[in-house]
């Protein structure tokens, strides 16, 4: 296996029923834990490898009415992406919390623009990945919140909980933005909401 963790992108017009069942197909499709390295040795106990690059999803277009959503395509939401979370020693991994910090469209708490869900599976044995797959949608184009003349993105964190000794809080940044479909799309930098230190936990961050 690769010694990064990966990330894939796919869009879908709307959240599937049954979820877990059809993310842990694509898991087992994307051939994540299937002939692994083996884990390292020197192991205090359970790692993680984390995705220590922010996950900059760029600008985005609104999806033109009646149209359907091309698979692969990161040009319009919804925008898919799918996480893969390494187990690195041999002691099992245990992800007990995944959630989004900040998700607060055009600064409203009250609308959101990310959906996450998994892990699957949520106990990785050493050599194997999670998967954690996050949507980014929202009906209404990014303003320019500070009057800087520039659209301000969607910063949020993905905050991923686990036993691991080396990230027991890690953090994701994660940064998109909407504009307009004659717009064209313009270079921004992720900004975390949160930070937590590596070997540091805390619990407060997700429900």
């Amino acid at each position: 296996m690769a010694s990064h963790p990966k990330t894939s992108t796919a869009r879908r017009a709307s959240p599937r029923a049954g979820a877990p069942a059809v993310f842990a197909a694509v898991f087992a499709l994307a051939g994540v834990g299937a002939g692994c390295d083996s884990a390292s040795e020197g192991c205090v106990g359970p790692e993680i490898l984390p995705h220590l690059s922010p996950l900059n999803l760029g600008s985005l277009h609104p999806l033109p009415a009646g149209a359907t959503p091309e698979p692969g395509s990161a040009a319009e939401v919804p925008l898919e992406v799918t996480l893969f979370l390494q187990s690195t020693c041999s002691t099992p991994l245990e992800i007990t919390k995944v959630c989004v910090v900040g998700d607060a469209h055009n600064g409203d708490a009250g609308d959101t623009a990310f959906t996450i869900e998994g892990p699957v599976p949520a106990t990785v044995k050493g050599g194997d990945a999670a998967a954690v797959r996050l949507t980014y949608d929202n009906g209404h184009v990014n303003r320019d919140l500070d009057g800087d003349g520039v659209r301000d993105p969607d910063n949020v964190a993905i905050v991923i909980e686990s036993n691991a000794v080396n990230f027991p809080t890690l953090i994701v940044p994660v940064c998109a933005a909407i504009i307009p479909a004659a717009d064209d799309a313009t270079a921004f930098v992720c900004a975390s909401p949160v930070t937590v230190a590596p070997g540091t936990s805390d619990p407060t961050l997700c429900p």
